[in-house]
């Protein structure tokens, strides 16, 4: 049993500290675009998402604002005109969204985000699975650059509002 907890945390660790496309070999890493600039300077796992590489655009690296999880209920809870984006997709997504939420990935193509999200002025709050996660800024930064004005990303993710005893509901995958 240490045995196994041991090997747990070395691979955690390993895989936190170089991605998991450099420690599986099913994953293939392929040129894929800035989800904020549109440019093809950075090398993402097509099943992951880890990236490796770096975009030269700024806009990845602009602070983004964030909500916290008392904030956010609080925002829910009074009724506030909001739109929830969970940013989860494959395995990652286990089906699990705060009440409402729509399910839209950082890849999704620029009909459906306009589909699903008409206003531009629209108060939108992204979430992906925690804060280790880089599906909801990758989403984020893809909103930003499409002209979307009001996005809060919320870093601690459906883990996050679930650990603080919040309700959600079982979505489809």
């Amino acid at each position: 049993m240490k045995r196994m907890f041991m090997f747990s945390m070395v691979l955690a660790i390993a895989i936190a500290a170089s991605g998991c496309c450099s420690m599986c070999k099913s994953h293939r890493s392929g040129e894929a675009k800035c989800p904020a600039c549109g440019s093809a300077d950075k090398m993402m796992c097509s099943h992951c998402g880890m990236v490796k590489g770096a975009c030269k655009c700024k806009m990845m690296d602009a602070q983004m604002a964030e909500i916290n999880t008392t904030a956010l209920k609080t925002l829910i809870d009074s009724g506030v005109q909001l739109t929830l984006i969970d940013a989860r997709t494959g395995k990652y997504d286990d089906g699990r969204r705060i009440s409402n939420a729509l399910n839209l990935g950082p890849d999704a193509k620029t009909e459906e985000i306009e589909s699903a999200l008409r206003s531009k002025d629209a108060i939108i709050v992204t979430y992906c699975v925690n804060l280790k996660c880089p599906a909801s800024k990758l989403l984020t930064a893809r909103l930003t650059s499409l002209g979307y004005k009001h996005i809060l990303k919320y870093p601690q993710g459906i883990e996050g509002w679930v650990s603080k005893g919040n309700p959600v509901t079982q979505g489809s995958k």
